[in-house]
């Protein structure tokens, strides 16, 4: 079976699981938190897999998720930091 062209919403655009990843990592430290996003990320793969998303594109959008997490937890925290 060849790569398919299906495109999914970007998850990086998806706010509640930007946050709720986010949220998670945040609670978690260390290996815990490497854990947690590389069983996270196993699992989006596979979905996206299964929905006939070709495997580069569901590692990069996984990638670009990576980020989004990362750029919430640190405005989080700044704002934390703020107050």
């Amino acid at each position: 079976m060849g790569d398919s062209n299906i495109s999914a919403f970007p998850l990086h655009r998806r706010r509640k699981l930007v946050e709720g990843i986010a949220r998670v990592l945040e609670s978690k430290n260390g290996e815990d938190a490497n854990a947690f996003w590389r069983s996270t990320a196993k699992q989006i793969l596979f979905q996206l897999s299964e929905s006939g998303i070709a495997p580069g594109l569901a590692e990069q959008e996984v990638g670009a998720l990576l980020h989004a997490v990362l750029g919430d937890m640190a405005a989080r925290s700044a704002a934390k930091f703020a107050q």
